[in-house]
């Protein structure tokens, strides 16, 4: 039985998928057979994935079968900007407390919500398939995940901090944070906030 968590429901009953032929592995307990689960061998083939901009990737194949849901899931944790599900932008300034949070996970109906200081502004708000193309152009380009975890001071801050959390469709995500202190190319990544939203608070400086 694999270790790796279902994302779907949670399920720990996972198996590795063994594509063609690899020998002893199809022997151990903790693989299926791929085309046991329905993928035969012109799936693996033939699988072509592109990102949202059009340009065609060398996809990332599920590596994971999950026996309670039926589901196929990729566990590794380097995924593509296309496979972004939610996007949660946190920055507090002073008392001031804002939350976006971007939800991808249809990508034909990107939507997003808005809380300031914890008060739901607006909740699941049709976001247009070019605004959503920005921001994913802007993590693609300036490539937040290979950010710092923390920048700044460990617990107090003077003037803000802001919190980056960003899910891929398998359930893997990361978490950037910063105390009066942001990454250098800060001012580049967060452009497309500013001109969906127009709001000053994106504006940090270390």
């Amino acid at each position: 039985m694999g270790k790796a968590n279902c994302p779907f429901c949670n399920s720990q009953n996972t198996f590795n998928i063994a594509y063609g032929y690899l020998g002893e592995k199809k022997k151990k307990k903790n693989y299926i057979d791929q085309e046991d689960i329905g993928l035969n061998e012109s799936y693996r083939k033939g699988f072509e994935k592109y990102d949202f901009d059009g340009e065609k990737l060398i996809s990332h194949l599920p590596n994971r079968y999950c026996k309670n849901c039926k589901n196929t899931f990729q566990s590794r944790k380097v995924m593509y900007t296309v496979d972004i599900s939610v996007i949660n932008l946190i920055i507090n300034i002073g008392e001031s407390y804002y939350r976006y949070i971007f939800d991808f996970s249809d990508m034909n109906d990107p939507k997003y919500s808005i809380k300031i200081n914890w008060i739901p502004i607006k909740e699941n708000v049709s976001l247009s398939i070019k605004d959503r193309n920005k921001i994913l152009y802007s993590f693609k380009e300036y490539k937040p995940n290979l950010w710092h975890g923390h920048y700044g001071k460990s617990y107090d801050y003077d003037n803000y901090y802001w919190i980056l959390k960003c899910t891929y469709y398998n359930g893997i995500d990361y978490v950037k944070s910063g105390n009066d202190k942001i990454p250098d190319n800060w001012m580049n990544f967060i452009k497309p906030f500013k001109e969906i939203f127009r709001e000053k608070i994106f504006d940090l400086k270390s």
